[in-house]
Protein backbone atom coordinates (compact mmCIF):
# COMPACT_ATOMS: atom_id res chain seq x y z
CA UNK A 1 0.00 0.00 0.00
CA UNK A 2 0.93 3.28 -0.85
CA UNK A 3 1.97 5.64 2.10
CA UNK A 4 0.61 9.40 2.37
CA UNK A 5 3.92 11.47 1.47
CA UNK A 6 5.25 13.61 4.28
CA UNK A 7 7.60 14.98 1.32
CA UNK A 8 7.59 14.98 -2.22
CA UNK A 9 10.86 15.24 -4.04
CA UNK A 10 10.61 16.65 -8.41
CA UNK A 11 12.60 16.31 -11.42
CA UNK A 12 13.39 19.96 -13.04
CA UNK A 13 13.18 19.10 -16.90
CA UNK A 14 9.58 18.43 -18.82
CA UNK A 15 8.71 18.08 -15.06
CA UNK A 16 8.15 21.34 -13.22
CA UNK A 17 9.67 23.11 -16.15
CA UNK A 18 9.18 22.19 -20.02
CA UNK A 19 11.97 22.89 -22.13
CA UNK A 20 10.21 22.56 -25.56
CA UNK A 21 13.96 23.14 -27.53
CA UNK A 22 17.58 23.79 -27.09
CA UNK A 23 18.74 26.10 -29.58
CA UNK A 24 22.68 25.52 -29.80
CA UNK A 25 23.56 28.55 -32.14
CA UNK A 26 21.83 30.82 -29.91
CA UNK A 27 23.51 29.37 -26.57
CA UNK A 28 26.73 29.65 -28.64
CA UNK A 29 26.33 33.11 -29.68
CA UNK A 30 25.19 34.20 -26.66
CA UNK A 31 28.62 33.34 -25.04
CA UNK A 32 30.22 35.04 -28.40
CA UNK A 33 28.35 38.26 -28.02
CA UNK A 34 30.76 38.67 -24.21
CA UNK A 35 33.89 37.99 -25.73
CA UNK A 36 36.11 41.12 -25.71
CA UNK A 37 38.75 38.48 -27.28
CA UNK A 38 38.20 36.35 -30.51
CA UNK A 39 40.77 34.46 -32.44
CA UNK A 40 42.36 36.21 -35.07
CA UNK A 41 39.81 35.01 -38.32
CA UNK A 42 37.21 32.79 -36.35
CA UNK A 43 33.90 33.33 -37.64
CA UNK A 44 30.83 32.64 -35.62
CA UNK A 45 29.61 29.69 -37.50
CA UNK A 46 33.19 28.12 -37.10
CA UNK A 47 33.02 29.05 -33.20
CA UNK A 48 29.96 27.50 -33.19
CA UNK A 49 30.62 24.16 -34.80
CA UNK A 50 33.96 24.18 -32.83
CA UNK A 51 32.06 24.71 -29.62
CA UNK A 52 29.29 21.95 -30.35
CA UNK A 53 31.81 19.40 -31.92
CA UNK A 54 33.85 19.93 -28.21
CA UNK A 55 30.34 19.65 -26.41
CA UNK A 56 29.70 16.48 -28.16
CA UNK A 57 33.10 15.01 -26.94
CA UNK A 58 33.48 16.11 -23.29
CA UNK A 59 29.68 15.56 -22.23
CA UNK A 60 28.64 13.14 -24.85
CA UNK A 61 28.49 9.77 -23.33
CA UNK A 62 26.88 11.64 -19.86
CA UNK A 63 23.68 9.12 -20.11
CA UNK A 64 25.19 6.02 -20.80
CA UNK A 65 28.00 6.30 -17.84
CA UNK A 66 25.96 8.21 -15.74
CA UNK A 67 28.33 10.56 -14.41
CA UNK A 68 27.93 13.82 -14.60
CA UNK A 69 30.42 16.69 -15.59
CA UNK A 70 29.81 20.17 -14.98
CA UNK A 71 29.28 22.39 -17.78
CA UNK A 72 30.97 25.54 -15.92
CA UNK A 73 34.16 23.54 -16.72
CA UNK A 74 33.66 22.62 -20.35
CA UNK A 75 32.97 26.53 -20.46
CA UNK A 76 36.33 26.75 -19.06
CA UNK A 77 37.80 24.49 -21.50
CA UNK A 78 35.62 25.93 -24.70
CA UNK A 79 37.41 29.65 -23.75
CA UNK A 80 40.86 28.82 -23.01
CA UNK A 81 41.12 26.50 -25.97
CA UNK A 82 40.68 28.66 -28.35
CA UNK A 83 41.34 32.25 -26.50
CA UNK A 84 38.04 33.87 -25.73
CA UNK A 85 37.99 36.06 -23.03
CA UNK A 86 34.85 36.98 -21.61
CA UNK A 87 33.64 39.66 -19.83
CA UNK A 88 31.34 37.59 -17.64
CA UNK A 89 32.54 34.99 -15.15
CA UNK A 90 32.17 31.50 -16.19
CA UNK A 91 28.90 31.15 -13.82
CA UNK A 92 27.50 33.86 -15.62
CA UNK A 93 28.41 32.62 -18.67
CA UNK A 94 26.80 28.81 -17.48
CA UNK A 95 23.34 30.57 -16.86
CA UNK A 96 23.49 32.11 -19.83
CA UNK A 97 24.41 30.13 -22.09
CA UNK A 98 21.54 27.45 -20.46
CA UNK A 99 19.09 30.14 -20.68
CA UNK A 100 19.71 31.80 -24.01
CA UNK A 101 19.38 27.58 -25.69
CA UNK A 102 16.16 27.14 -23.70
CA UNK A 103 14.37 30.46 -23.94
CA UNK A 104 11.18 29.22 -24.94
CA UNK A 105 10.60 27.20 -21.82
CA UNK A 106 7.87 27.59 -19.01
CA UNK A 107 6.24 25.77 -15.83
CA UNK A 108 4.42 23.02 -16.65
CA UNK A 109 0.89 23.55 -16.52
CA UNK A 110 -0.54 23.14 -12.51
CA UNK A 111 2.90 23.22 -10.98
CA UNK A 112 3.17 26.26 -9.36
CA UNK A 113 -0.56 25.43 -7.92
CA UNK A 114 0.30 22.05 -6.68
CA UNK A 115 3.45 23.16 -4.84
CA UNK A 116 1.16 25.72 -3.59
CA UNK A 117 -1.25 22.65 -2.16
CA UNK A 118 1.67 20.86 -1.12
CA UNK A 119 2.83 23.16 1.44
CA UNK A 120 -0.65 24.43 2.75
CA UNK A 121 -1.42 20.63 3.57
CA UNK A 122 2.40 20.44 5.14
CA UNK A 123 3.53 18.19 2.87
CA UNK A 124 7.70 19.04 2.27
CA UNK A 125 9.06 19.05 -1.32
CA UNK A 126 12.73 19.14 -2.99
CA UNK A 127 14.03 18.78 -6.15
CA UNK A 128 16.74 16.09 -7.36
CA UNK A 129 17.81 16.53 -11.18
CA UNK A 130 20.23 15.14 -13.83
CA UNK A 131 22.24 18.65 -14.74
CA UNK A 132 25.25 19.73 -15.44
CA UNK A 133 24.68 23.60 -15.07
CA UNK A 134 25.16 24.85 -11.47
CA UNK A 135 23.36 24.31 -8.55
CA UNK A 136 22.61 28.13 -8.59
CA UNK A 137 22.21 28.30 -12.22
CA UNK A 138 19.10 25.52 -11.39
CA UNK A 139 18.09 27.51 -8.39
CA UNK A 140 18.23 30.81 -10.44
CA UNK A 141 15.49 29.17 -13.04
CA UNK A 142 13.43 27.81 -10.65
CA UNK A 143 12.92 30.90 -8.64
CA UNK A 144 11.98 32.41 -11.89
CA UNK A 145 9.57 30.08 -13.35
CA UNK A 146 7.98 29.11 -9.87
CA UNK A 147 8.61 32.51 -7.31
CA UNK A 148 6.84 31.49 -4.72
CA UNK A 149 8.27 27.59 -4.47
CA UNK A 150 9.70 26.17 -0.73
CA UNK A 151 11.90 24.01 -2.01
CA UNK A 152 14.23 22.82 1.25
CA UNK A 153 16.48 21.66 -1.06
CA UNK A 154 17.66 21.38 -4.66
CA UNK A 155 20.37 18.24 -5.57
CA UNK A 156 22.08 18.41 -9.16
CA UNK A 157 23.78 15.64 -10.40
CA UNK A 158 26.51 18.36 -10.99
CA UNK A 159 26.72 18.61 -7.58
CA UNK A 160 27.65 14.77 -6.81
CA UNK A 161 29.44 13.39 -9.96
CA UNK A 162 26.60 10.67 -10.60
CA UNK A 163 23.65 11.22 -12.47
CA UNK A 164 20.22 9.18 -11.58
CA UNK A 165 19.04 6.01 -11.23
CA UNK A 166 22.32 5.92 -9.22
CA UNK A 167 21.20 5.13 -5.57
CA UNK A 168 23.26 7.77 -4.37
CA UNK A 169 22.64 10.29 -5.69
CA UNK A 170 18.76 9.37 -4.05
CA UNK A 171 20.50 8.28 -0.99
CA UNK A 172 21.71 11.90 -0.28
CA UNK A 173 18.12 13.40 -0.38
CA UNK A 174 16.64 10.57 2.02
CA UNK A 175 19.79 11.68 4.32
CA UNK A 176 18.93 15.02 4.35
CA UNK A 177 15.07 14.45 4.27
CA UNK A 178 15.57 12.54 7.44
CA UNK A 179 12.53 10.27 6.47
CA UNK A 180 11.80 6.58 5.92
CA UNK A 181 11.90 6.32 1.84
CA UNK A 182 8.23 5.03 1.82
CA UNK A 183 7.65 8.90 2.89
CA UNK A 184 8.81 10.07 -0.09
CA UNK A 185 7.00 10.45 -3.85
CA UNK A 186 9.58 11.04 -6.67
CA UNK A 187 8.21 12.79 -9.72
CA UNK A 188 10.13 12.47 -12.82
CA UNK A 189 9.08 12.51 -16.31
CA UNK A 190 11.85 9.56 -17.31
CA UNK A 191 11.09 5.74 -16.72
CA UNK A 192 14.59 4.85 -16.20
CA UNK A 193 15.87 7.62 -14.61
CA UNK A 194 13.30 8.56 -12.48
CA UNK A 195 10.93 5.35 -12.03
CA UNK A 196 13.69 3.05 -11.65
CA UNK A 197 15.74 5.44 -9.80
CA UNK A 198 13.86 6.28 -7.02
CA UNK A 199 12.11 2.89 -6.48
CA UNK A 200 15.56 1.70 -6.11
CA UNK A 201 15.60 2.99 -2.85
CA UNK A 202 12.59 2.49 -1.62
CA UNK A 203 10.81 5.63 -2.87
CA UNK A 204 7.43 6.12 -4.37
CA UNK A 205 7.68 6.59 -8.03
CA UNK A 206 5.26 8.19 -10.04
CA UNK A 207 5.63 9.22 -13.51
CA UNK A 208 4.97 12.25 -15.24
CA UNK A 209 3.96 12.15 -18.81
CA UNK A 210 2.73 15.76 -19.01
CA UNK A 211 5.16 17.23 -20.94
CA UNK A 212 4.15 14.63 -24.45
CA UNK A 213 8.13 14.66 -25.36
CA UNK A 214 9.34 10.86 -24.63
CA UNK A 215 8.47 7.98 -25.82
CA UNK A 216 6.42 5.66 -23.51
CA UNK A 217 6.17 2.27 -25.17
CA UNK A 218 8.62 0.86 -23.20
CA UNK A 219 7.79 0.81 -19.78
CA UNK A 220 9.88 -0.66 -16.65
CA UNK A 221 8.51 -3.55 -14.90
CA UNK A 222 7.64 -1.87 -11.45
CA UNK A 223 5.15 -0.77 -9.38
CA UNK A 224 4.56 2.99 -10.10
CA UNK A 225 1.82 5.58 -10.58
CA UNK A 226 1.23 7.50 -13.90
CA UNK A 227 0.01 10.94 -14.03
CA UNK A 228 -0.31 13.32 -16.97
CA UNK A 229 -1.26 16.35 -15.24
CA UNK A 230 -0.99 18.12 -11.32
CA UNK A 231 -4.27 18.11 -11.29
CA UNK A 232 -3.93 13.85 -11.23
CA UNK A 233 -1.27 14.17 -9.49
CA UNK A 234 -3.17 15.89 -6.30
CA UNK A 235 -6.06 13.17 -6.36
CA UNK A 236 -3.32 10.63 -6.20
CA UNK A 237 -1.96 12.34 -3.09
CA UNK A 238 -5.94 13.35 -1.65
CA UNK A 239 -6.60 9.44 -2.48
CA UNK A 240 -3.00 8.05 -0.60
Amino acid sequence: MTMKPKMILFDYGQTLIVEPQFDWTAANLAILNHANHIPEGMSADEFCHCSNSLFEHVMGNRRESCREIEHEKFLRLLCDAYGLKLDISIAEADLLYWDSATHGSFASPGAAEFLDYLHENGIRTGVISNMCYANMALRTRLNRYLPNNRFEFVITSSDYVLRKPEKLIFDVAIRRANLDPREIWYIGDNPNADVVGSSGVGMHPVLYTGAHMRDYSNMPKLQFDVVDSFKELQALVEKA
